[in-house]
């Protein structure tokens, strides 16, 4: 018997700049929404609707993030799905959120003046970090220099 698996991914853009809070000190909570087109055929023609997920984010990397994640920006949110419940006035409610593992910044909205814009460009890969240079460097042979 498999074990249970809940994982998605989702590429959509920001419905609005991302909030980040600190419920605890030192503990960042990052909440934003995605819109996900869906296309339809409807009298033989192709409509889109959205579909609109809300996202939470957590930790450091993701208070970093949010200052970055404005309104229209593509993201790709890896993750899994968390129902959140709750009790109030007696009636129960209940709401599917998904918790990212990982949030990737993608393209700005066509048309979107870069330098105009709140939100950064991003290049498709970071420039490769600087190698240090070995040439220098003592043969230990079999030993380790180190514990």
């Amino acid at each position: 018997m498999a074990d249970d698996i809940n994982t998605v991914v989702l590429v959509g853009r920001l419905t609005k700049a991302a909030e980040c809070k600190y419920p605890r000190e030192g503990f960042a909570v990052v909440n934003f929404t995605i819109a996900v087109n869906q296309s339809k055929k409807v009298n033989n023609e192709w409509t889109k609707y959205p579909n609109y997920f809300d996202v939470v984010f957590t930790g450091n990397y993701a208070a970093a993030m949010s200052k970055s994640l404005s309104k229209g920006l593509e993201v790709t949110v890896s993750g899994h799905l968390h129902q959140d419940r709750w009790e109030k006035n007696d009636q129960k409610y209940s709401k599917i959120i998904i918790q990212a593992d990982n949030v990737k910044p993608g393209k700005l909205p066509k048309g979107t003046n870069a330098e105009n814009s709140d939100a950064p460009a991003y290049a498709a890969e970071p420039a490769p970090a600087e190698q240090p240079d070995f040439s220098d460097s003592q043969d230990y042979g079999d030993e380790i220099p180190f514990n």
